[in-house]
């Protein structure tokens, strides 16, 4: 064999080396098919739309609360006691203090069984010190007497509390009844009871959309309404002076939520669908819902209201909200929408088997901008299964083709 003829093929080796050594140095990226969930849903700014029966008065705007914000009140409760602008605060003020001792008295005694075996006990602990006084005035001992005492009297004390006879304030029940009695007779005729007409929720956070937002006018929403809630100048107060809303009482057996959407992106959302709510100010609380209106489109934007019936914290205090509208979930082999491939007219991805470039065809459910939902078909053999590697990236990719 001639020099020229080796050094050809010196060449050529060297070529087929370096071809091989690009042809399985191909840089590619792969992931692994794993079963995943993506949703169809849209993040908007959304306003609770409630059944709210607005409480008015025309006393004042000072009252004390007898129910609680967010407690259910029946038909004819008393929500409020409402006094005029001209009552003396700290008389308010007193009888507010003394209502709240009175009712943890009240507690005290209810619960006195629970602490039936602590009384035992302190009078026995006060019996033994009696005795100790007895015997330290026998013997002479006048510097424990002081000390004795001040133990008894502390003993006393909590056994007074524990029972209900003394509170914080050191009045027994019976003066607390009978000093309320006079701080009520001197408000009696500047006050009145503010009373439920209807059952359901009590707030006392009113926004000035009680009346706007209103259940009756949903069907006549339009896009331009609620695009001016925005530039509302809300305020509580009527254009009777005389008369102002103190409270509401809501009905939380059914609520709705409405909020502005891009006409496109409705589908596949139409009237009585069920869709879910997920309340990003509420630890991601996610709620059964279902499609009640959407209104005419304007400009590209229609509204939207759900119905609801089920319950969600903070309820009455709530009106603009943060959520994310769940049209749809999708369940299967979740696989980067950078797999997909079409080869033959056919949609799959490649995946490496044995080190071995292979296509497998798969059935797209549902995709987004980053994942794709794909059917899982563990029958066919040749079908994508869990745990392959998909490539994600690659040049010249192709059946058959060794990549490692």
């Amino acid at each position: 064999m001639g020099r020229f003829t080796k050094v050809v093929m010196f060449v050529v080796v060297l070529i087929y080396i370096w071809c091989l050594y690009i042809y399985l140095n191909t840089p590619i990226r792969t992931d692994i098919v794993k079963m995943g969930l993506l949703e169809d849903s849209e993040n908007v700014t959304a306003y609770l739309i409630k059944d709210e029966k607005l409480l008015y008065s025309n006393y004042g705007e000072n009252f004390d609360e007898i129910a609680k914000e967010g407690e259910r009140v029946s038909k004819g409760s008393k929500i409020a006691i409402i006094y005029k602008n001209d009552v003396d605060p700290k008389i308010q003020e007193a009888l507010k203090k003394i209502n709240e001792r009175i009712a943890d008295i009240s507690s005290n005694q209810a619960n006195n069984a629970l602490f039936s075996g602590d009384l035992k006990k302190l009078d026995d602990q006060i019996r033994s010190k009696i005795d100790e006084v007895i015997n330290a005035s026998r013997n002479g001992e006048a510097s424990m007497l002081s000390k004795l005492k001040s133990d008894i009297n502390q003993l006393l004390d909590k056994k007074m509390i524990i029972s209900g006879e003394k509170g914080a304030s050191g009045k027994n029940l019976e003066a607390l009844q009978k000093e309320k009695e006079s701080y009520e007779q001197q408000l009696s005729s500047s006050k009145m009871d503010l009373i439920a007409e209807v059952s359901g929720v009590v707030s006392y956070q009113l926004d000035g959309l009680e009346q706007i937002l209103n259940p009756e006018k949903i069907n006549e929403f339009t896009p331009e309404d609620f695009e001016s809630l925005e530039r509302l100048n809300l305020s509580n107060a009527q254009a009777d002076k005389e008369l102002r809303p103190i409270a509401k009482i809501i009905d939380n057996y059914k609520w709705y939520i409405g909020f502005l959407m891009d006409a496109d992106k409705v589908y596949p959302m139409k009237v009585g669908e069920k869709v879910k709510i997920r309340f990003r100010d509420l630890k991601d609380k996610v709620i059964d819902a279902s499609v009640y209106f959407i209104s005419e489109e304007q400009k590209g934007k229609v509204v939207v209201v759900l119905c609801s019936d089920k319950y969600i914290d903070s309820f009455s205090s709530m009106r603009k909200v943060n959520v994310d509208i769940i049209k749809s979930s999708y369940s299967g082999f979740k696989i980067p929408v950078s797999a997909i491939r079409v080869k033959d007219g056919k949609t799959g991805v490649y995946i490496i088997s044995d080190q071995v470039v292979r296509f497998r065809e798969v059935e797209i459910i549902y995709k987004n901008d980053n994942f794709a939902i794909v059917k899982e078909n563990s029958t066919n053999k040749n079908g994508l299964l869990l745990y392959d590697e998909v490539i994600t990236k690659g040049k010249d990719i192709e059946e058959g083709k060794l990549v490692r």
